[in-house]
């Protein structure tokens, strides 16, 4: 996973594509639900493994064009280029199931809230990309978390 500052580097480089090309991309925020309590009961130790075991997850399920970031403690964002909501959503929704199915074979009790921002035109600015994958993510927290809510922006 990249840092950052290489993904807000990545993100404005698709906005400036998407602006030119009018090309489609998706932004996805992916929330770890209950990350605290791995570290407070198990130890911070098995919270690093947890957070390895997402990010080869993640990395795993990509294609080569796509980028992985880890924006938080238990934040990460998935940018995929060229890609519209018919490809997004099923990806994302196997992500999830992958993800879900590590978790629950190492005993850990945390699910995944996730933000799926589809932009079929060029947004403003990386700022507003992000605001909305965010809002999107928090929205599926506050839906009893482990789900997905998506929205395309044209």
């Amino acid at each position: 996973a990249t840092n950052t500052r290489a993904f807000h580097e990545r993100v404005t480089a698709e906005v400036d594509r998407a602006k030119r090309y009018h090309h489609p991309f998706t932004l996805a925020y992916i929330d770890i639900d209950n990350f605290k309590a791995i570290n407070d009961v198990f130890g911070h130790q098995t919270g690093d493994d947890l957070l390895c075991a997402v990010v080869r997850i993640l990395e795993r399920n990509i294609r080569t064009s796509d980028l992985v970031a880890r924006l938080g403690g238990d934040e990460f964002a998935l940018l995929l280029p060229e890609t519209g909501t018919e490809s997004a959503e099923p990806v994302l929704q196997k992500l999830q199931r992958d993800l879900l199915e590590v978790m629950q074979g190492n005993n850990w009790p945390v699910t995944f809230s996730i933000g799926l921002a589809v932009f079929t035109s060029a947004p403003s600015s990386v700022a507003e990309v992000v605001r909305f994958a965010d809002a999107l993510m928090y929205s599926a927290k506050k839906n009893g978390k482990n789900s997905m809510c998506h929205q395309v922006f044209q």
